[in-house]
């Protein structure tokens, strides 16, 4: 991770460059991820590592206020963000035309930005943008405010104190800061809404997807029809997480998009079995979900075990071949349990992103320094690795 000043802000940026080293021809893809409830590593685990492998210079950055980024009171309007991305591009010392890929909000961005310096892109890849000629700023700040209402609730306040995991909960509190503390809501109903006629004069090629099951899919005809250049395409039996439920698919998109366009037709898409991705009422209607605190479990009725990629221990993405508690924080909760020392728990540099009740003390790192520590025993919240693992 690197910080880069843009726009008097810090923004936190992913720079992923082509695995098989610089080219100073490769394709330059820019991320951008939704609002609120979303970071950089949407992208960077779904299509930004993917494209670098692929040959791509891929930049990934979470945008004010998310992420690892500045959490700043104000700025969050439209033409304060097309001049962080500006800045953003500037710093990197970027100067040839970029590949924009946005996500939700990120595509709406995207296209804003692309409007504002059409010399400046490629080409757009737009994931499930709102997109509306009138009203566009009154339905983001309308949708924001039910987000708000619904991460609110009592029971999500009960599920993030005792149930959420801490990654979880940390996504949740900074979109309850970003809604309650600053000026997001208010930026946001100042929002434009798009000119056609700068929408027609736009030639660079369009890629857009949208979920039919997506409560956006009313917005995709208008943008198609209102783009000089554009390839829309409706992925039967999702809804508005398409990016993380065809996460296999857009790669093959993207990948087709960046580099075989022109050559060879729009990959076939088989969508799931069944009636696929549905968006629940509880999403639609932005309210909390009526199982929240039920344990996870998968059709045959087992309890859901958590996902091989993140750490029992400590909620950290790690490589599935090692095995659970193999890290840092792991470790350290082995050694604790051992010499019966308080149970390590990492905190991601401030203790204020632990959620669980209980005292707390520091212990020596692996690493060096301290991490914070929880006296509840061990077998209380984690697994403990056993000596073979």
């Amino acid at each position: 991770m690197a910080d880069v000043i843009a726009n008097g802000i810090r923004l936190n940026v992913q720079h992923l460059t082509p695995t098989r080293g610089a080219d100073p021809d490769a394709p330059i893809v820019v991320t951008l991820h939704g609002m609120v409830i979303d970071n950089l590593s949407s992208f960077y685990f779904s299509l930004g590592t993917f494209l670098a492998n692929a040959g791509c210079d891929v930049v990934c950055y979470d945008l004010r206020g998310h992420g690892r980024s500045d959490q700043t009171p104000d700025g969050y309007d439209m033409a304060s963000s097309l001049a962080d991305l500006s800045g953003l591009l500037v710093a990197l010392g970027i100067d040839r035309p970029v590949h924009m890929v946005g996500n939700s909000y990120g595509a709406t961005l995207a296209l804003a930005y692309s409007l504002a310096h059409p010399e400046q892109v490629a080409s757009l890849t737009l994931i499930e943008p709102p997109f509306l000629i009138e009203g566009l700023g009154a339905q983001m700040e309308h949708s924001l405010s039910r987000v708000l209402t619904a991460t609110s609730h009592e029971k999500v306040e009960q599920w993030l104190a005792n149930d959420a995991r801490r990654a979880v909960a940390r996504t949740i509190c900074t979109a309850r800061w970003l809604l309650r503390e600053t000026t997001l809501r208010r930026d946001m109903l100042a929002t434009p809404s798009f000119d056609p006629a700068r929408l027609a004069a736009f030639t660079a090629p369009v890629l857009a997807v949208y979920g039919a099951n997506s409560d956006l899919i009313d917005h995709a005809a208008s943008l198609s029809s209102l783009m000089p250049d554009c390839t829309l395409v409706i992925l039967r039996n999702h809804t508005h997480a398409v990016l993380r439920e065809a996460t296999g698919y857009l790669r093959t998109l993207t990948h087709w998009w960046l580099f075989h366009r022109g050559t060879a037709p729009t990959p076939t898409y088989i969508p799931p079995p069944g009636p696929g991705f549905v968006m629940p009422a509880w999403v639609r209607e932005k309210v909390p979900p009526p199982d929240l605190r039920r344990p996870a479990r998968n059709p045959d009725g087992r309890l859901l075990q958590r996902s091989p990629m993140l750490c029992e221990t400590c909620s950290t993405i790690r490589p599935t071949a090692r095995p659970p508690g193999d890290c840092d924080s792991g470790r350290a909760v082995a050694r604790a349990a051992s010499e019966g020392t308080p149970e390590p728990l990492q905190t991601a540099g401030s203790d204020r992103y632990s959620r669980r009740p209980g005292p707390y003390a520091r212990v020596p790192s692996n690493r060096g320094g301290s991490v914070t520590a929880r006296t509840h025993p061990p077998a209380t919240h984690h697994r403990m690795p056993t000596p073979n693992a």
